[in-house]
């Protein structure tokens, strides 16, 4: 079951959508327009079991090549301690 308030700042969720990323080897892949409860304050998301098998399809069909996705640019850096 999903909260109605944020279990990291207590703020109140609201319907809304977000952008699921993830790095694979060395590709970025985003999922844009996912369907999630979003903090008002803090921005976090909580998303359905029902939405989270759709990222799992999705995400397969990247793996196995069927998904024709736009190049996006992106950077990454390392976080020197």
């Amino acid at each position: 079951m999903i909260p109605d308030t944020c279990s990291f700042c207590n703020g109140k969720l609201h319907e809304g959508k977000k952008e699921f990323v993830v790095k694979v080897k060395n590709e970025v892949v985003v999922i844009k327009d996912v369907p999630a409860l979003v903090c008002d304050c803090c921005d976090e998301a909580y998303i359905t079991p029902e939405i989270s098998e759709k990222i799992d399809e999705i995400m397969e069909e990247f793996y196995a090549g069927k998904l024709l996705a736009k190049p996006l640019a992106a950077g990454e850096v390392a976080l020197k301690a």
